[in-house]
């Protein structure tokens, strides 16, 4: 997401946290969490993470992933684009294009933005490994590797402080503010201060007509274990620059509705795992390892969320369809 002019000191450290979430999909990928043969061309050494991590790996993808697909599937006007802000090396598309989500016609484009970095690696992967490449017709590189297109595919490079310049090159590849846009965001604006994160949104706000916001992060850092939690990242060089802005639940969902998105809801991984989980979901997980540590589980859990906004001209009703849905 960074620029040389506008390198941060923790900038690199945030680049590792991509390769650190990598593994940790692969790893519950590899006992069984979910599927997703594509992840393992991301991972050099594959590490197994502790159950704790597993399972919240698994009710992150859970959760996004239920979002994602009920966007996909809503009627609207137009064909649908997506935006990944700080994508890293998620593999969603390509289990789109793989026919795990079923039908996805309705897709007109695919955009994902990261650091330069990591948009040459992922680029160079894609290209190496035929798995990829056949899911992206008419893949070129752009940019002397730092940027690949195709017919629906486009893997940027940009820094998300400097979100005009974003603008500029998603017009290039043919963003269009007036169709039905879903943007994710997994632990990406919380690396932004206020000010830049708030940007964007207040962007998203006056030039989306339909727009669908999708956000997972750290929240409640003034409790003792969210103090803890920061330190911990702190001493690895990561800074949490916009928790102390959106720190609980509600604030999450104000920092849309202030602006006069239509709708925003905010749940905790906690919550997620014990109230939207079936039952036979959770006894399929204690199969596959045993969780010891509930109590430790359920505080960690209690520090991340999942929030999800939308605004609509053209599909109200449709985008308020889309919500988690309770176990039964």
């Amino acid at each position: 997401m960074a620029s040389a002019l506008h390198e941060a000191p923790e900038d690199e450290a945030i680049r590792g946290t991509n390769d650190d979430a990598t593994v940790s999909r692969l790893s519950a990928v590899q006992l069984g969490y979910f599927q997703d043969p594509f992840v393992q061309y991301f991972v050099r050494r594959p590490i197994r993470r502790s159950p704790i991590i597993n399972r919240g790996s698994y009710i992150r993808n859970h959760a996004l992933d239920s979002l994602v697909r009920q966007f996909l599937r809503i009627d609207t006007p137009k064909k649908k684009q997506v935006v990944s802000l700080g994508a890293g090396f998620d593999t969603r598309y390509f289990l789109m294009k793989a026919g795990q989500w079923g039908d996805c016609s309705q897709l007109a484009r695919y955009f994902e933005i990261d650091f330069p970095e990591i948009v040459v690696k992922k680029a160079m992967t894609i290209k190496r490994r035929p798995q990829l490449s056949q899911l992206v017709q008419n893949a070129r590189i752009e940019k002397g590797g730092a940027e690949l297109a195709s017919d629906e595919y486009f893997l940027l490079s940009g820094d998300l402080r400097e979100w005009s310049d974003i603008v500029e090159r998603l017009s290039v590849y043919g963003f269009d503010t007036s169709a039905p846009t879903l943007v994710i965001s997994e632990c990406v604006l919380i690396y932004l201060e206020a000010e830049h994160s708030d940007a964007i949104l207040q962007w998203m706000t006056r030039e989306l007509t339909d727009c669908m916001f999708v956000l997972y992060e750290q929240i409640k850092p003034n409790d003792s274990f969210g103090q803890v939690m920061i330190r911990n990242l702190q001493s690895r060089r990561i800074e949490l620059k916009g928790i102390h802005a959106y720190p609980e639940l509600k604030d999450q969902e104000t920092r849309f509705t202030r602006l006069g998105w239509d709708g925003a809801k905010a749940v905790d991984t906690s919550t997620i795992h014990d109230q939207y989980l079936d039952r036979s979901d959770i006894a399929r997980m204690a199969r596959l390892e045993i969780l010891d540590e509930l109590e430790e589980w359920h505080l960690l859990a209690a520090h991340y969320c999942v929030a999800w906004a939308y605004k609509s001209a053209a599909a109200k009703d449709a985008f308020s369809s889309i919500q988690l849905g309770r176990a039964t």
